[in-house]
């Protein structure tokens, strides 16, 4: 992959190597968990998105029960090779949005969250490396056909990943106005679906911290007047 993820002065090499064996370091500015909010249960939202000419960046932004920021993270773009997009075919998208963006970005956070919420299929393999409930959220009557977040506009030249496994690796539930996902060989993960309605977490758009992401990845890689 060209470049590196970067999560504050943290640079992830994103070779093949696993991301948490590398080392690193956390600018105190770049994530807002104070010590107050160390005690706090939060939500986490992860978001990875595309640009034709720059490639795949990926957000993840930890809430509390009312909806405000205690925690953020974001990449620098990553674009694939020629030869890596030949020969990982149609999982490349799994590979760089799930076991490379989204590992990347949960490893290094310091908070964890009772549930990570994910807009696209392609971030649901994290939770092979991840030990958190990972459920991906869409609207249970969306506009389209669409089983996952691709079915939003693009914004800022950013389009939701396509990529989606076969239906019968899925599972899952709906509730209020929403559907939540995960991989059958996780299904125990949807029983934080009853934390997020015993929390009340539901009364929250569950949608909306999403669109937080996507602008603040936006505000830190505007696009050039060429794209």
């Amino acid at each position: 992959m060209s470049g590196l993820i970067r999560l504050g002065a943290s640079k992830l090499d994103l070779g093949f190597q696993p991301a948490e064996h590398l080392d690193s370091q956390d600018l105190q500015q770049d994530r807002m968990a104070s010590d107050n909010g160390m005690s706090q249960k939060s939500l986490g939202f992860v978001s990875v998105r595309h640009r034709m000419d720059q490639g795949y960046f990926g957000g993840y932004l930890l809430v509390n029960s009312v909806a405000r920021p205690l925690e953020f993270h974001c990449t620098v773009p990553v674009q694939p090779t020629r030869a890596q997009t030949i020969l990982f075919g149609p999982t490349l998208e799994e590979f760089l949005c799930g076991e490379q963006i989204a590992r990347a970005l949960l490893s290094r956070a310091k908070l964890q969250p009772q549930v990570v919420l994910v807009d696209s299929p392609a971030v649901l393999c994290v939770r092979h490396w991840i030990d958190l409930p990972i459920l991906c959220i869409c609207k249970s009557h969306p506009a389209s056909n669409s089983n996952d977040g691709s079915q939003l506009p693009a914004e800022h030249g950013f389009h939701c990943p396509s990529y989606q496994r076969n239906p019968s690796q899925y599972v899952e539930r709906c509730i209020e106005d929403y559907k939540l996902s995960c991989l059958d060989s996780y299904r125990s993960d949807l029983e934080a679906i009853e934390w997020i309605l015993e929390s009340h977490t539901i009364d929250l758009d569950l949608q909306e911290p999403f669109e937080r992401i996507v602008e603040a990845l936006a505000e830190a890689h505007p696009r050039t007047k060429a794209a």
